[in-house]
């Protein structure tokens, strides 16, 4: 089906409790795989208060593990390809931190922005709001 509508469908075959025993394997998956082998131990094996991550990913993993993430812009990536010229586009970079850390990740957050500058208005954009820092 066309826009995930199948999803939609399956949800609705639900309770919709959160109590069924598929949603709560996956749940404790989600954490054993995100958390406990994914965000802890790699946080911990180096020794990290945060992790960056190019992209929206790393805001999925931290949210299925529970953990705060804050987006930002990262910078402009070229649109050349081998195949054809397609126009330039934006990249964010998620920072995630541990449970209870969202004071260190806005921090970093806001130090990254103003060191990199990276947000730009998009092109053709010529309202007073895009010109906006």
């Amino acid at each position: 089906m066309r826009f995930g509508q199948d999803h939609f469908l399956a949800a609705d075959l639900t309770r919709g409790d959160l109590s069924e025993r598929e949603y709560k394997s996956a749940r404790a998956m989600d954490l054993l795989s995100a958390k406990t082998r994914g965000m802890d131990a790699y946080m911990n094996q180096h020794k990290l208060d945060v992790v960056l991550f190019a992209g929206a990913t790393g805001a999925a993993i931290a949210a299925k593990a529970g953990y705060p993430s804050v987006m930002v812009p990262g910078g402009i990536v070229s649109g050349t390809t081998e195949s054809k010229d397609t126009p330039d586009y934006p990249l964010g970079v998620a920072f995630a931190g541990r449970a209870w850390s969202e004071h260190k990740l806005l921090r970093l957050a806001y130090a990254f922005e103003q060191a990199t500058h990276a947000r730009k208005p998009a092109p053709g954009l010529n309202s007073p709001l895009a010109a906006r820092p």
